[in-house]
């Protein structure tokens, strides 16, 4: 099964490299602690899991949360 998530994946995980900043898109509540995360983090790397790709963001002091690549965007100032 194809979806546009996994269609967007893949241009996110090609542009990106850890250590990469990037922004949310929207707000974002953590899925672990229920607060939420700042708009800003650092890519950490891109995993496949159930055949959608996620992203793990390093948010510093809030922790690292796994998002979707529709959820983010790359720093526009390092492209």
């Amino acid at each position: 099964m194809h979806n546009s998530r996994s269609t967007n994946s893949t241009a996110t995980e090609v542009a990106m490299k850890s250590g990469d900043p990037l922004k949310t898109i929207k707000p974002i509540r953590s899925q672990k602690t229920g607060v939420l995360l700042p708009r800003e983090g650092t890519f950490v790397r891109a995993v496949e899991n159930m055949g959608r790709m996620l992203i793990l963001v390093n948010f510093g002091n809030a922790g690292e949360e796994y998002l979707f690549p529709d959820e983010i965007l790359g720093d526009p100032s390092k492209a």
